[in-house]
């Protein structure tokens, strides 16, 4: 059996993981795609033939949340493990900020070329607003994801070595009490959610946690990961199969599929996960090397760039399979474009601001310092100021 903690071999990043990241944003890019842009079912049509074509659009763009779920979980799965820091932490948040930075300018620029090329440009307050958020991309929340993930990170230390004081018994409990409201209820019939912010990645934090700490028998039994796998895609396929039969003209989006705190969601990502992390380590330098770029076709395919572009083709399809294969060649369009938009920006940042990127690091990092400390002392002086006025008293 090989040890479900070997995710690494002499520096080199299992190529499993990397291959599992590179699937995951297919998921989310089919996600994204803009499929309710064009009639994919001819309403003059039979009713079989209309179920086809929406069990097919279903069973295609409604992985997200499975997606959404194996990007943070395959985080979670070796940050639970490691000697917490928060200066490695921090250092994390900055290579991703800078990213941002260059995908909120570059996507920010192409969006004022097609609105000339359309011949038509936005309200100030539109343009101001994303001009806001291209200039600070992490504090305006301009994507969610990589916004939530950078406030996790600096919480992450503090929130494992609590959890670390649980007895597994009391961590067992705090699961089942958070599947039991957060993990049943699809967020379109009960609107009970935690959205997609922060308090998404607590909630999958605390589960991957109590898997990886106390469940050695999922990674040590391969049977039972597939248990997990299929239990997921039941309740995952068999919900839009049913909803399909039920509503034929119509794709719904987010039933317990789609949902990353849905638990059929979460069974079939954390299964993937750990097929991946107990399986026969392997090593390519040409998959780990690209899937570093995965985040760039998550930054594109969310932005409102990718909607002025794809949107007025799309509105061009008429119903039928043929049109269901160009969506998904759009897709893979994409995903490919910014794979490799993204790698020639890792090539240039490796000879420009990544030369100094330690100096950098230390520089955030001893400022933040400084701050905390002041904010610290700041406090204590508000606290003894009150507490000598209420003596007086």
């Amino acid at each position: 059996m090989i040890d479900h903690r070997a995710a690494r071999h002499k520096g080199v990043r299992n190529s499993n993981i990397e291959m599992v990241r590179l699937i995951a944003m297919v998921m989310i890019v089919l996600n994204h795609s803009p499929w309710n842009a064009f009639s994919y079912a001819d309403a003059s049509a039979g009713y079989i033939q209309r179920l086809g074509m929406t069990c097919i659009i279903s069973f295609l763009s409604n992985w997200g949340g499975v997606g959404d779920c194996l990007f943070f979980i395959i985080s979670a799965w070796f940050l639970c493990d490691e000697k917490q820091s928060y200066k490695r932490n921090i250092s994390r948040c900055w290579h991703l900020e800078k990213q941002l930075w260059f995908w909120s300018i570059v996507l920010f620029i192409g969006c004022l070329v097609v609105w000339h090329m359309q011949g038509g440009v936005p309200g100030v307050e539109t343009l101001a607003s994303l001009g806001l958020k291209t200039l600070f991309p992490f504090a305006a929340n301009l994507w969610w994801y990589p916004t939530s993930y950078m406030l996790f990170l600096l919480v992450c230390p503090l929130l494992t070595r609590g959890l670390r004081l649980l007895t597994r018994e009391r961590h067992a409990a705090l699961c089942v009490g958070l599947l039991l409201g957060f993990g049943w209820t699809p967020a379109s019939v009960f609107p009970l959610d935690m959205v997609y912010s922060i308090v998404l990645f607590f909630y999958l934090y605390v589960l991957v946690c109590f898997v990886k700490w106390h469940m050695p028998v999922l990674y040590e039994n391969r049977s039972l990961t597939y248990i997990l796998l299929a239990f997921g895609l039941a309740v995952g396929l068999g919900s839009q199969l049913i909803i399909a039969c039920v509503l034929p003209n119509r794709v719904v989006w987010t039933m317990w599929m789609n949902s990353p705190r849905c638990l059929s969601t979460i069974c079939i990502a954390l299964a993937i996960v750990v097929i991946a992390t107990t399986a026969k380590p392997r090593y390519s330098r040409v998959i780990n090397y690209v899937a570093a770029s995965t985040l760039a076709v998550y930054l594109v395919c969310t932005h409102m760039f990718a909607n002025l572009i794809l949107t007025p083709v799309v509105r061009t399809l008429h119903p039928g399979i043929a049109s269901v294969g160009k969506m998904v060649a759009m897709a893979a369009m994409v995903y490919i474009a910014a794979l490799i938009i993204d790698i020639l920006r890792h090539w240039i940042f490796t000879w420009t601001v990544d030369r100094s990127v330690n100096r950098q690091n230390d520089w955030i990092t001893d400022n933040l310092r400084r701050l905390c400390d002041r904010g610290v002392r700041a406090i204590d002086g508000f606290t003894n100021v009150s507490s000598g006025q209420s003596s007086n008293k």
